[in-house]
């Protein structure tokens, strides 16, 4: 995202969080500022603030992995996580004001927006539940990648040559954390993975054709669809979250790691940079794999920590290149 002279927040892929909607023109953000203000952040400068709060959304958005622990099918976790975050958010949204309709133009993007973010977040859980938090995680970092490509292709003109040196280098990251002998599991889950992030960087384009709209009024919406689009399938779907633990759990995704984490990362936003807050949220990798490893014990190999430092300086050169790109007709 970027900040417009008017205020407003505009999106681009390299500013964009995952999971967070962007749109081309949103309305003015309204943050629950006013009981941070009584806080002890209030002694803070606006700069440390943001980065307080972004710091806090990564640690947040890097814990929503862990929920492809549960003993849940990914339909029940994904129809979930978006009725949950429709309702907190539409609760944000009714008393903040802030949660408007959608013009009849943009309701095919909408629509098509909230889709693929169901097909984003299913095929990552799924990448989760197949290999593990840290392949699921460190295959959808190559995001980026895919954005980078899709706008390529938007813009009519072929990927230069920088760009294809850091895919040649991200290909071989995932190559080091791939076990094909491992039961197959593995390679699905990574292919999983990687689907996840090519259906995001859609997502994200789709996003774009969506106009009007606040971030806050635009999430509901898609989270709804998201809903939506799935309810109808958990009746045929197993495993059923059957324990209140399970449910506690799926709770706490869509309000917390969804809902509340995109109200502090806007918090984040009006205090410090786009691009700042872009880096600290590329970390998610990095707070997922630490948490999966105390909570779960899962390995940390020599190979996934030379694959995450690949990856993850991979994504932050493709950003930099992303904004060094003339438009298309420069």
């Amino acid at each position: 995202m970027s900040r417009r002279a008017d205020g407003a927040i505009d999106g681009r892929a390299e500013d964009n969080a995952p999971g967070i909607p962007v749109t081309k023109r949103s309305g003015p953000c309204c943050l629950p500022t006013e009981p941070l203000r009584r806080s002890w952040l209030n002694n803070l400068s606006a700069q440390a603030q943001g980065v307080v709060a972004i710091n806090l959304a990564a640690v947040i958005f890097g814990t929503a992995a862990l929920y492809g622990k549960l003993d849940v099918s990914p339909f029940w976790i994904v129809a979930a996580r978006g009725g949950f975050a429709a309702m907190a958010l539409a609760l944000i949204g009714a008393r903040q004001r802030d949660l408007g309709g959608v013009a009849a133009p943009a309701r095919k993007a909408l629509v098509l927006s909230g889709a693929l973010l169901a097909a984003h977040w299913l095929t990552f859980f799924i990448s989760v539940q197949q290999a593990g938090v840290a392949v699921a995680t460190l295959t959808f970092a190559t995001f980026p990648l895919f954005t980078v490509l899709v706008e390529a292709a938007h813009q009519r003109r072929l990927p230069h040559p920088a760009e294809i040196a850091v895919a040649v280098i991200i290909i071989v990251a995932v190559a080091l954390i791939v076990e094909p002998r491992d039961g197959g599991s593995n390679l699905v889950g990574a292919a999983a993975g990687l689907a996840s992030g090519l259906i995001y960087a859609f997502f994200w384009r789709a996003s774009q054709r969506v106009s009007g709209l606040s971030p806050i009024s635009l999430s509901f919406w898609q989270n709804l669809v998201v809903f939506v689009l799935l309810a109808p399938t958990l009746p045929f779907t197993t495993p059923v979250p059957a324990t209140s633990i399970a449910w506690v759990s799926l709770v706490g995704l869509g309000t917390i790691n969804t809902a509340v984490m995109l109200l502090i990362y806007l918090y984040a936003l009006n205090r410090i940079s786009p691009s700042t807050c872009s880096g600290f949220i590329a970390l998610e990798p990095v707070y997922a794999i630490l948490f999966a490893a105390v909570f779960f014990h899962e390995a940390v190999t020599p190979w996934i920590v030379v694959s995450m430092i690949l990856i993850l300086g991979a994504s932050f050169t493709l950003l930099k290149l992303e904004k060094q790109v003339p438009p298309s007709g420069v």
